[in-house]
């Protein structure tokens, strides 16, 4: 897409945040988009129509059930056509700010990402994706949590493999799959008691 960067984490050096859609951001820096369609950013070969399709829906789907709290994207558009998502960026995203040892600028940063989880929590919505790299701040050192297809609710708390191939790196859905159901609420546990995201000194848990 013309006038827009692709979006990187950072472990190690620049790596790839994401497998389902292509993240993009504006040239300057106001504007994220979500891509939910084939691109050259990361090569997903598990990625069809069909799974690009319930992502996309499940973004969308808890973008919508959120829509009243204050942590979630500003949103611009959602262009269900182009199967684009834009929102408001303010070029602080928390994995960057921690990698690059200027997180210390957001006063009380840690219990602000607690807060996001234990509200969501509260409303028996458990983000799978759970990840430093999901998390930004506005200018006012606000924090927001984006990637909210990684949601899940009492709802939909049991999840069709077929949606996982995108995403399966390792062994460590196997554990909680049965009948080719993903058990994602146990798999939420798994994720933050294991401190698998790698948070630093391991806060979530404290």
């Amino acid at each position: 897409m013309p006038n827009w960067n692709n979006f990187y984490k950072y472990k190690k050096g620049l790596a790839v945040a994401n497998m389902l859609y292509q993240p993009l951001v504006s040239e300057d820096n106001n504007v994220f988009c979500m891509n939910w369609n084939p691109n050259d950013y990361f090569n997903n070969e598990s990625m069809n129509e069909e799974l690009y399709n319930f992502w996309f829906d499940q973004e969308v789907v808890y973008l919508s059930k959120l829509k009243g709290e204050k942590y979630i994207p500003e949103l611009l558009d959602i262009d269900y056509d182009k199967r684009e998502i834009k929102f408001k960026w303010y070029n602080k995203s928390l994995n960057v700010l921690i990698e690059t040892n200027q997180i210390d600028s957001i006063p009380n940063w840690k219990e602000k990402i607690k807060q996001i989880k234990q509200d969501l929590e509260q409303q028996n919505i458990y983000k799978i994706n759970m990840y430093p790299h999901t998390f930004y701040f506005d200018d006012n050192n606000e924090a927001h949590c984006m990637d909210l297809y990684g949601c899940t609710d009492n709802d939909n708390r049991y999840l069709d493999i077929k949606y996982l191939k995108p995403l399966i790196r390792t062994d460590r859905f196997d554990k909680f799959i049965l009948n080719n159901q993903l058990d994602t609420h146990e798999l939420y546990k798994e994720t933050i008691k294991t401190n698998y995201a790698e948070w630093p000194g391991d806060f979530l848990n404290a």
